[in-house]
């Protein structure tokens, strides 16, 4: 049965009212928090570098397509632009989900609070009513083509736009790395037949994983024999409203936390049974044991929201203690000291590396400062955009962060860091396939060589530790394991 024309004038009057409603609503939404919108796009891999053109056009194209949509003699043609916008955030979307290195927050007014998949969808909804719309009411010959027309060349203005934006990950830096032949072989890779694992550390002859999905749950490793145990963790108080649990196991104890929940657990790995530790205590973004009764964390001022380092131990008596000169500011005190953290017990060795600079800092297990050293890089200062949102009073990066450094971890004498630079005269191509560890003897302040850990099945590298036995890395549902070479035992000291 075939729709009078009555009926498909309505159908594209009333898509054309939900693009105006749209649109009207989403430019509305963006400049009653402006400030916050534009630091949104600047945190993006794409529209970093053209964020306040950007901003001011995509509101600008929204209310001028909702005004030539109210005019029925123009409709038609408003109904192509609407599409071509709508396409453009479709394309920028799925090229974000797909291929950027950095997946920033989503922006857009009334789908703020949408995720990028439901984004994704919300768009397709639109583009297809409003093709629907316009085939509707146009010969099929004329109006199919330039519709086909009308996506590809606004999907290909966001592709071009997507080539030629500037990355933040992969620059290329004036320093020379060193890959010495043999460094590491891969050996083997042991199935975990899931995602969502993390180290949570290790003891003798073992690897203990985390789960970021199944918080309670920790996978044992023999790394003699590749046997894997699956162990649950029992908590003597489970009466708190966790974010975001993780585990650190040191030798023969692990510590269960949540750094929003006034709590930190502790117990045997022999039972897994997580007991009560600490209850009162700073709020904290990271913590490394460093003792049985001991803990560094990273805690924020109140007074300026600056980060510094501090410990915890509770033995007889409970003692906080504050070490607020080990961190370095440069700029904000908050994103620019960000970093991680690392302990070798048997050094008794404590190192903050840090992500936006080419430097980290060592200490003992009272974060008495031992030395400052520094990554191959040339990266000194932090290149960072920090803007406050005058509305909320909130601190964020406007611009997506330029990191030097991704992932660290130790062992005996060495430090292990993951780049986030490609070095001078490094091959562009095998950035795409692989991830980048520098090895340093930290002891020595000197850089030892770097060496590849191949993606899997295009799958990158997320998580690794370092031991006797090797490198282990978590790529997609597998552990890794590759072997030291002679490079790196004639070095590591026991």
């Amino acid at each position: 049965m075939k729709l009078t024309a009555t009926l498909r004038e309505k159908f594209k009057i009333t898509i054309s009212y939900l693009f105006i409603l749209l649109f009207v609503y989403a430019a509305v939404s963006k400049l009653m928090d402006f400030q916050n919108f534009q630091v949104q796009l600047g945190q993006s891999p794409l529209l970093s570098s053209y964020a306040e053109y950007v901003s001011y056009g995509v509101i600008g194209s929204e209310l001028l397509i909702s005004i030539i949509l109210g005019i029925p003699q123009y409709r038609t043609y408003a109904l192509y632009l609407a599409i071509a916008l709508m396409s453009m955030f479709t394309s920028y979307i799925i090229i974000i989900l797909n291929f950027s290195a950095y997946v920033p927050c989503s922006c857009g007014g009334i789908l703020e609070k949408l995720g990028w998949t439901e984004h994704l969808l919300f768009n397709i909804f639109f583009i297809v009513s409003g093709c629907v719309a316009i085939l509707l009411n146009n010969h099929i010959k004329k109006a199919l083509p330039a519709l086909i027309t009308t996506i590809s060349i606004s999907s290909f203005l966001i592709i071009i736009l997507f080539i030629n934006s500037e990355s933040t990950i992969q620059k290329e830096n004036p320093f020379i790395r060193r890959f010495t032949p043999n460094i590491i072989s891969r050996l083997q890779a042991v199935e975990l037949n899931n995602y969502g694992f993390y180290f949570a550390g290790q003891s003798k002859n073992k690897v203990y994983l985390g789960n970021t999905f199944s918080p309670l749950t920790v996978l044992e490793i023999d790394y003699r024999s590749n046997q894997k145990k699956l162990f649950t963790i029992t908590l003597d108080n489970d009466k708190f409203e966790f974010r975001s649990v993780k585990i650190k196991v040191l030798d023969t104890v692990f510590f269960l936390y949540d750094g929003y929940v006034p709590i930190i657990y502790r117990g045997a790995v022999s039972n897994w049974e997580a007991k009560t530790w600490v209850t009162r205590k700073p709020y904290f973004t990271m913590l490394q044991p460093v003792a049985y009764n001991k803990c560094i964390f990273m805690g924020q001022q109140l007074r300026n929201g600056e980060s510094f380092l501090g410990t915890i131990e509770k033995g007889n008596n409970y003692k906080i203690n504050r070490a607020e000169k080990i961190l370095q500011k440069q700029m904000d005190g908050k994103f620019d000291t960000d970093g991680m953290m690392a302990y070798s017990p048997k050094r008794n060795i404590f190192i903050y590396t840090y992500f936006y600079r080419n430097q980290y800092t060592a200490t003992d297990s009272h974060l008495k400062l031992l030395f400052r050293g520094k990554t191959i890089d040339t990266t000194s200062q932090a290149k960072l955009k920090v803007v406050k949102i005058l509305k909320s009073g909130d601190s964020k990066l406007a611009a997506p962060p330029y990191s030097v450094n991704i992932k660290s971890t130790m062992h005996n004498n060495l430090l292990f860091i993951q780049s986030g630079l490609r070095g001078r005269f490094e091959n562009s191509t095998i950035w795409t396939k692989a991830s980048i560890i520098d090895i340093y003897n930290y002891e020595k302040q000197t850089y030892i060589g770097s060496c590849y850990i191949y993606h899997e099945n295009d799958e990158k590298m997320t998580d690794y530790v370092a031991n006797d036995s090797g490198i282990y890395a978590i790529i997609g549902h597998k552990v890794v394991r590759y072997n030291f070479g002679k490079p790196i035992l004639s070095i590591l000291k026991n």
